[in-house]
């Protein structure tokens, strides 16, 4: 398998740069496109990792795949694809801080927006706590939310590729 390991690079690549274009286009319809990566995130990954695992098995391994091997491939593509647009959208607002203030501004008014649902839920000193971490965002906190997520999702769809792709 590890001979195998340069198509899975190349696929977590494709997939960060399709990722980061895609943070960066929506930048130019919305003040804030993190709410569209992360829906993007969530469309792509089983595209990239169900065809990561299926390239695997019918084209490299005469049809056959266990657990772990999909489970390996996967988590290359889903983890370079996470790094790599972690990178790209760290260096991007680093070299564009306006869109790290639109995003800010616009998490910002979504906690206003929301303050008396906090504060009915949550209380208010925990308004005020999230309130006060919030104006310290950060542009690594924008990038490694991002990075989060992809992780997220690519170890959901990851386990559940893998069994399916296993069991047929």
């Amino acid at each position: 398998m590890k001979q195998h390991f340069n198509y899975f690079y190349k696929i977590g690549f494709l997939a960060a740069g399709f990722s980061i274009f895609t943070f960066y286009a929506a930048s130019l319809f919305t003040p804030d496109p993190t709410l569209i990566s992360k829906v993007f995130s969530f469309a792509i990954t089983p595209f990239f990792v169900g065809g990561g695992i299926y390239f695997y098995r019918f084209k490299l391994n005469k049809n056959m795949l266990s657990f772990a091997e999909g489970m390996t491939i996967g988590f290359l593509i889903y983890f370079i694809n996470a790094l790599i647009t972690f990178f790209g959208i760290y260096m991007g607002l680093l070299f564009s801080p306006g869109l790290f203030e639109n995003i800010k501004n616009n998490m910002m008014q979504v906690l206003k927006d929301k303050k008396e649902d906090i504060i009915n839920t949550l209380g208010q000193a925990s308004y005020d706590k999230t309130y006060q971490e919030m104006l310290g965002l950060s542009i690594f906190d924008v990038a490694i939310t991002d990075f989060v997520f992809k992780i997220a999702f690519g170890l959901f769809f990851t386990i559940i590729i893998s069994i399916i792709l296993r069991k047929i």
